[in-house]
């Protein structure tokens, strides 16, 4: 089961309703600072776990909207297998089928209102998650679902400003836990655990010394108590072995840097590095032993930032865990670092590019990156489409390719003029004037569009007779160049 399909409205920087499509499973989010990334993991929290109680309607609300806050969400995939290895039947009634596969729609949403459910009155509002009944064409809230919507899948995220110390949980569903799980194997079966059993069972119910023996005469009080007041009525402590996923629950990872401390007590830098270094060995089992994804409850991963605390080597290696993960799990990256793209695949991976307006926050996938076939994606690739940065090696990547293009078509393409005639033919102009220098004496100006003239400039700084190119005149280059790769 994937997310494929998240819709915010009027939700914090983002006003009126802003979709977004998640066609595969290893989701990049690039843009500026305060440009709306995090904004999108915020929104799956909220409609997972409705508003926290430190937070109020306000605190998400879009500050130029009065409009009602709503997320939806859209999953696909083997849904009914799902529901029925990992949550509650309640769900298969509003599972439907769409292009041939199996869709559950869920949202959370401010307004208030009013249906008719099952021939009963029901009011929906910010505190009930709702479902999409495609029988009555509305949105149902049926009774105990916000409860069960909590384990239909799992949300583990790595803030960069937070201490993460949730993906250190030792809790089955989360990554520490399920490795943990497979570690252990079979040692709730194995002799020791009989061992131990059996000293738990004579330590606290059936010694001479043991707990029960010592509360009895408490039992026996309570017993007289209630027998006197409200009847005959039998007591007794309870202190059987707890379930064995107990004693997992209740670890913790400890840490020691000078200072042996839990994990929880350390700084964000060191927790960054644990859960990161987690999220890695999670990637590592995954490709030793390959799980059905089918008996593997839903896992969708928000890593905000991975770069922080990251030497680029490392975030290298860091990417072929999410690409491992991505095989099975669904992640999604927010990231400033060329490094995490530079593997970037199309055919496997989606960009989206975050920018804000004077009104609004907003965000679109770019399927640009890939202009290069199998050199792609270059630095400076995916500094222009991933972060709006022209740069000289940008220029000189596509000035390259766009004269390999031509010398395939006519050898002569090969000198310059003839090349800058070749740009003329797919309608650039020749605005510029580019002055060549013999024995460091001026020639005649020749025009030259400004493709030319520039990588001229870059690969001649020898050549003082001409004038330096702006930035924008860079930025136009690039743009013109673009449809000609």
């Amino acid at each position: 089961m994937f997310l494929r399909q998240l819709t915010v409205e009027n939700f914090k920087g983002y006003r009126d309703k802003h979709v977004a499509e998640f066609n595969k499973n290893l989701c990049y989010f690039v843009g500026d600072n305060n440009s709306g990334k995090s904004t999108l993991l915020e929104a799956i929290e909220f409609l997972k776990g409705g508003l926290p109680t430190t937070k109020s309607l306000k605190d998400i609300q879009n500050k130029s909207s009065s409009e009602p806050v709503t997320v939806t969400a859209k999953f696909k995939g083997n849904i009914k297998d799902v529901v029925n290895d990992f949550s509650q039947s309640k769900y298969l009634g509003f599972v439907f089928e769409e292009d041939g596969e199996e869709t559950l729609v869920a949202r959370r949403s401010s307004e208030v209102i009013k249906i008719k459910q099952n021939s009963k009155d029901v009011e929906l509002n910010i505190k009930k998650i709702t479902l999409w009944n495609e029988k009555t064409n509305q949105f149902e809230n049926p009774a105990g679902i916000d409860t069960v919507f909590k384990t239909l899948f799992e949300a583990q995220f790595v803030w960069a400003d937070t201490n993460p110390d949730d993906i250190a949980d030792f809790g089955s569903t989360k990554i520490c836990g399920r490795l943990l799980t497979a570690a252990i194997g079979d040692f709730f079966t194995s002799d020791q655990w009989e061992e131990f059993t059996d000293v738990h069972e004579k330590t606290f119910s059936t010694g001479t010394d043991s707990l029960s023996s010592r509360t009895k005469d408490l039992e026996q009080k309570i017993q007289k108590i209630m027998n006197e007041q409200h009847g005959t009525a039998a007591v007794s402590f309870n202190f059987q072995l707890p379930d064995p996923s107990s004693f997992i629950k209740s670890g913790g990872i400890n840490i020691d840097d000078g200072i042996d401390t839990s994990s929880k007590q350390k700084g964000t830098g060191m927790q960054r590095a644990l859960a990161l270094a987690l999220i890695q060995l999670y990637a590592d089992e995954l490709r030793r032993h390959p799980v059905d994804p089918l008996k593997l409850k839903p896992l969708f991963l928000f890593i905000d930032e991975p770069e922080t605390f990251l030497h680029p080597l490392a975030q290298n290696k860091f990417l072929e865990a999410l690409n491992v993960i991505a095989t099975a799990q669904q992640v999604f990256v927010t990231t400033h670092s060329p490094y995490l793209l530079r593997t970037f695949n199309k055919s496997a991976h989606s960009l989206f590019i975050f920018e804000r307006t004077t009104t609004t926050k907003k965000f679109s996938e770019s399927s640009a990156l890939g202009l290069f076939g199998s050199s792609s994606p270059t630095w400076g690739e995916i500094n222009y489409f991933a972060y709006n940065m022209p740069s000289v090696e940008f220029h000189n990547e596509l000035f390259g390719f766009v004269q390999a293009k031509a010398i395939s078509i006519n050898t002569n393409n090969e000198k310059e003029h003839d090349f800058d005639q070749y740009l003329v033919s797919q309608s650039l102009t020749q605005p510029k004037q580019w002055i060549r220098e013999k024995a460091g004496i001026a020639q005649t100006p020749q025009l030259r569009t400004l493709q030319t003239y520039i990588r001229n400039y870059i690969h001649h700084p020898e050549n003082s007779s001409n004038v330096t190119y702006t930035s924008e005149e860079l930025a136009r280059s690039i743009k013109e160049m673009i449809p000609l790769v």
